[in-house]
């Protein structure tokens, strides 16, 4: 499992506008992915500023990624990349 976590504030006060589709867009050109995730506040549906790019199929698409991480611009603007950490939560332990 390749995980990917990025940052992608932009705007007001860091609210993470990009979609989906942005975070698809920058990372399937270096290979089949899939999914991707832009986890929400629990109570507010906010974006929490940051997102997921889900399983890359074969471990040389992700290296070439991130090896790549620097160029990788998500709406025109650079995002911090790094390999992601832990499993994903579940709702439950996103209320707290």
């Amino acid at each position: 499992m390749f995980r990917f976590v990025c940052a992608c504030a932009d705007g007001v006060l860091g609210v993470c506008l990009c979609r989906s589709a942005d975070l698809r867009d920058a990372f399937e050109k270096y290979g089949k992915i899939k999914d991707v995730y832009i986890p929400l506040d629990y109570y507010t549906k906010d974006s929490r500023g940051f997102g997921y790019v889900d399983r890359f199929y074969e471990r040389e698409d992700a290296e070439a990624a991130y090896d790549r991480r620097r160029d990788i611009l998500i709406r025109r603007k650079p995002a911090t990349i790094e390999f992601a950490r832990g499993q994903r939560k579940s709702n439950c332990c996103m209320r707290a």
